[in-house]
């Protein structure tokens, strides 16, 4: 993508939900310009959502999930937008956005085992993270 349109996506800012660089670049990567405005309306509403309901965010299951087996790891969906997931963990009162990827298998197939280890080595290394 030519560095021009990296600057496409202007996330909404929230002070308790922080997003790793990685994250935001993968996310670009991955949407088309022509669906960004549908993809930021989807994001605000769940990253509105996490940042007021932190915790308890999980009880809207189809915005996110809980993986299991995954040491605190959630999911953000986007069925909407190349079925993407992003990765994020909850500490101390904040959520960190760790990596975004599409999903091909579908809903009911989701496949999350070979994301985690990447996600948790970039939980880490905070100094990398912008506010989202």
């Amino acid at each position: 993508m030519p560095e021009g349109k990296r600057d496409i996506i202007a996330f909404p800012k929230y002070s308790n939900v922080w997003m790793h660089s990685k994250c935001r670049d993968e996310i670009i990567r991955l949407i088309r310009p022509e669906e960004v405005p549908e993809f930021i309306a989807a994001y605000e509403s769940r990253v509105d959502y996490l940042s007021k309901n932190m915790g308890q965010e999980i009880s809207h299951r189809t915005w996110f999930e809980v993986l299991k087996k995954s040491q605190g790891l959630r999911a953000i969906r986007f069925l909407k937008c190349h079925n993407l997931r992003i990765l994020y963990v909850i500490e101390n009162g904040k959520a960190y956005l760790l990596l975004a990827f599409e999903e091909r298998k579908g809903h009911r197939n989701t496949e999350y085992s070979s994301y985690i280890e990447p996600a948790l080595n970039r939980l880490s290394g905070r100094d990398k993270y912008d506010e989202s």
